[in-house]
């Protein structure tokens, strides 16, 4: 007789389980191999034509399953009969019904059996048993290759022999597909092989499942366990275009899903939504981008890959792709084409290789810093329950995305300061001071380092500065030049101009020889200039005391930019009013600074903060 019993299961409560799984499942309680044989039919003059091939087919359709659960299929031997296959220990037995029918009938199978079966249809042993019609034209005339109406016409089956159930028959507490939510599953056979809908139905040998898809993975893994065999340790996972639909699953270890063999673009959901309150395993998918229309619901894939289990990091092609982390450490690369990447929660490395490529961050910017250095860049999420610390290499644009808002850092015009000197950086610094009277604000000096380390120029820049509002609103149109040179020397030095530089500068502004946005471009490179050799001793301790004033503005103005990164533009403004050279006005434009950042790092009413690390030193923070 078969090896194994089964026994009727109660419904799980959960929907996603109870929508395909029935009542019936095979008691491996003291084994978990499943015996399975090949047989000619009940009817003596049903016979295989092909037993070497029949053998094969249902030998890989098992192995499509075995895959995913704890299982072991052992295969009997070839009979004449599914009764001899029985009596011989077959639990599951595959076989022949050629009658002719009027129903369309391409197979069918029972339930696991014998217990609790009490009243068989043809044979004590049937339970489990699947049987094909051959006398149908569809099965007849199919390949039995992965993808094929007759390939999944078997695995269908086989799923009944395991206990699985159509998706729209219901029974007390086991609800129809129909009954679920249909933004997240529709009965069609890319969401399950019991499935009787196909959206390419006239396609015989292509576009069908060659695996069990989602909810038959779920349904067979409550029932049986999960394989743990299966991809384990680390896996390069191939994501491979194929003529059917088919299933990943990884049972531990680092894993890779690689689309870099692909000849188009691709977009790829690493598993992070486990669909089953009974289970722990975890769903994604991939698919052609140019197949995928926004939700797996509103599309018509010919192509698609369900990707379950652990799978940490990804791979995208030589095209666009749209790559999706999940709430591991993940490490997502993109390839030559535009790529959009997001790494959700974990701390993730996202490059984008060649090509202009988008890093996606859930949040108002506002709850994020980035910190920009030489090596990468940092995004921090500050929130307790947000998306950790994403480290980006080869990423030119950052969109921060809520519900209603978008902002978009475009890094080719704001990540470059990294790669300048601190003396280049500090001469930003100091153009800030001079013309706007003010410290700088993050996102500005990021901007015009990074135009700096793209070929613009100081004497450039400084003419850029003259024409903005806030110079306009330092040096008032209308201002005389001896008026104008006393507000730069103020701004810059501290202190009204000596008469002799004064004479000088005034009379340089007035023959034309210097423009005013030069002029102060001069005086602060002349503050920083070794005296000459004949100058007197109080020129000379007026230069250094100018230097020492000048520096520790500077040093004001980089603490709040560039080593705190804020871009308060107010802030900016009331921390500098604050330093009138005194010791103790730096110390308390210093602890102004400290005051805004504390205010800044709030995950929920902070800023966003933009730092600048490795460039300068910070005398302030010796150990930042």
């Amino acid at each position: 007789m078969a090896f194994l019993s089964s026994f009727l299961l109660d419904p799980s409560n959960d929907p996603v389980i109870d929508v395909l799984v029935d009542s019936y499942v095979w008691d491996l309680s003291g084994s978990s191999t499943i015996t399975w044989a090949l047989a000619d039919g009940l009817n003596p003059e049903h016979v295989w034509d092909d037993p070497a091939s029949a053998i094969q087919t249902f030998s890989a359709a098992l192995a499509s399953i075995q895959q995913f659960i704890d299982v072991e299929f052992d295969y009997l031997g070839d009979f004449n009969s599914p009764v001899a296959a029985g009596q011989a220990g077959a639990d599951i037995v595959y076989t022949l019904d050629n009658t002719e029918v009027d129903d369309g009938t391409l197979a069918y199978a029972y339930y696991p059996g014998p217990e609790p079966f009490t009243n068989p249809e043809q044979y004590a042993t049937e339970g489990g048993d699947v049987f094909m019609n051959f006398s149908n034209e569809l099965v007849a005339a199919s390949s039995f290759q992965p993808g094929s109406d007759g390939f999944y016409t078997v695995i269908h089956e086989i799923g009944h022999a395991l206990g699985l159930k159509h998706p729209f028959d219901g029974s007390p507490g086991r609800p129809t597909l129909d009954e679920l939510d249909q933004t997240l599953v529709r009965d069609l056979d890319w969401f399950t092989m019991m499935s009787y809908s196909d959206q390419y139905e006239d396609e015989l040998e292509r576009w069908d499942p060659a695996t069990p898809m989602i909810l038959d993975v779920l349904g067979l893994q409550y029932l049986y366990g999960v394989n743990t065999s299966t991809n384990a340790g680390d896996s390069t996972l191939a994501l491979t275009s194929q003529d059917f639909y088919y299933t990943i699953w990884d049972a531990s270890g680092t894993d890779r899903a690689d689309a870099s063999g692909q000849s188009e673009g691709w977009t790829i959901f690493l598993p992070d939504f486990a669909p089953s309150t009974a289970l722990e395993t975890l769903t994604g998918f991939a698919l052609p981008s140019s197949q995928f229309d926004n939700t797996l619901v509103d599309s018509a894939p010919t192509e698609m890959i369900w990707l379950m289990g652990d799978i940490e990091n990804a791979t995208g092609s030589r095209f666009n792709d749209w790559i999706n982390g999940n709430e591991f450490d993940n490490n997502l690369r993109g390839g030559d084409g535009d790529d959009e990447l997001e790494g959700y929660a974990g701390n993730d490395v996202i490059d984008g290789n060649g090509g202009i490529d988008l890093a996606y961050f859930s949040g108002d910017n506002s709850s994020f810093t980035m910190t920009i250095s030489a090596d990468a860049i940092t995004v921090q999420d500050r929130r307790a329950d947000g998306g950790g610390t994403d480290t980006l290499r080869n990423i030119e644009i950052v969109e921060f995305y809520t519900d209603s808002d978008r902002q978009t850092l475009d890094l080719q015009q704001f990540g470059g300061p990294a790669s300048l000197t601190g003396a280049d950086l500090q001469s930003f610094v100091e153009l800030y001071i001079a013309y706007f009277n003010r410290a700088p604000d993050a996102l500005g000096l990021n901007f015009w380092g990074t135009a700096f380390a793209n070929g613009t120029t100081l004497p450039e820049m400084a003419s850029l500065f003259i024409g903005q509002p806030e110079t306009s609103a330092t040096y008032p149109e209308g201002l005389s030049n001896d008026a104008f040179a006393t507000a730069v020397y103020n701004n810059v030095l501290g202190r009204v101009p000596d008469q002799d530089g004064f004479d000088f500068w005034v009379g340089v502004l007035n023959s034309g020889a210097v423009g005013r946005d030069q002029f102060i471009l001069a005086v602060l490179e002349g503050a920083k200039a070794d005296p000459q050799e004949d100058a007197t001793p109080e020129f000379i301790a007026q230069q250094l005391a100018d230097r020492t004033y000048l520096a520790d503005k500077t040093d004001i103005g980089a603490l709040y930019a560039v080593h705190r990164g804020m871009s308060d533009v107010d802030n900016a403004t009331a921390v500098m009013s604050i330093f009138n050279g005194s010791n103790s006005s730096l110390s308390e434009a210093v602890a102004a600074v400290d005051s805004f950042y504390a205010e800044a790092l709030d995950a929920e009413t902070g800023a966003f903060l933009m730092p600048v690390v490795g460039v300068l030193d910070n005398p302030f923070d010796p150990i930042a």
